[in-house]
């Protein structure tokens, strides 16, 4: 065989490779596609082992009126839960609330829990409450999510962040901003519903081969890289993530880091020079 009818085959070899790699691609996307509004029952379980069996993971204590939302869930919350809060302003303003709370016969205390009462649960099911208990855990979480990732900065560095919506599709761009997505501060959301929604989305990306997920992360796969470059992919993920700083993030939106940048700092030398042109 000639040179040219050996680099004749390793072109074609390697198109061939190409072809088949592509359409495996397509046939990803074409099931990523499919399964966006597929339930099974692995989602299911997923979903309810790390949100639904573990009703502290999304609810904050704040100390104000609204932490009897917590019964909104549950009508039982274990004392150890007031206890266990690291802030001790926070417990102390926990515990005179559900003191005035038990005076007022809307709690009470059994064995080891506090229960809600009836006249507790009619107090707490009134639609002003449940929008004042939304709006205090909402800023409770963005709270907690700002101090949580700002202490992981050094002063010249700037924690980028992203918005999760719960749309399979563009939520996951997420992948252009980073290679590693932390569920924590997507199970901490006080929203239940929507954080499920996302957790059953990442269970689909899982299940198509699109991330794996362990220790509570969720990691892009090779064949989700590229599937993210993908003009038939790019054509439907209309409303892509936008990646931002943590400061500019909205109250009530889920926030998953991104990345750390550093910030242009300006020299001695250059603030001086700038002092100087100004008293010209």
């Amino acid at each position: 065989m000639s040179l040219y009818d050996e680099l004749g085959d390793e072109v074609r070899n390697k198109t061939r490779n190409l072809m088949q790699n592509i359409q495996q691609l397509r046939q990803l996307i074409d099931t990523f596609i499919k399964n966006s509004k597929t339930e099974n029952q692995a989602t299911h379980k997923f979903v309810s082992d790390v949100v639904n069996d573990n009703p502290l993971t999304n609810f904050t204590f704040t100390g104000k009126d609204t932490d009897l939302s917590y019964f909104l869930q549950s009508e039982r919350m274990p004392v150890s839960a007031i206890r266990n809060i690291a802030d001790s302003d926070i417990k102390d303003a926990v515990t005179n609330t559900f003191v005035k709370a038990a005076e007022n016969d809307l709690i009470e205390l059994d064995g080891n829990d506090i229960k809600i009462t009836e006249k507790g649960k009619e107090k707490i099911n009134k639609p002003d409450f449940i929008k004042s208990a939304q709006k205090d855990q909402s800023e409770a979480y963005n709270q907690k999510i700002n101090s949580t990732l700002s202490k992981g900065c050094m002063p010249n560095e700037v924690q980028m962040c992203a918005e999760l919506t719960g749309d399979y599709i563009n939520d996951f761009t997420f992948f252009n901003h980073s290679d590693n997505l932390d569920l924590s501060t997507v199970i901490s959301h006080p929203d239940k519903q929507l954080s499920s929604k996302i957790l059953a989305n990442v269970k689909q990306w899982q299940t198509n081969g699109a991330v794996t997920v362990k220790d509570g992360v969720a990691t892009i796969t090779d064949m989700g890289k590229q599937m993210l470059k993908m003009p038939e992919f790019q054509s439907i993920a209309n409303n892509p993530v936008v990646e931002k700083a943590l400061s500019a993030t909205g109250v009530g939106k889920v926030i998953v880091a991104t990345k750390k940048i550093v910030q242009a700092m300006q020299s001695v030398q250059q603030v001086t020079n700038t002092i100087s042109k100004g008293s010209r």
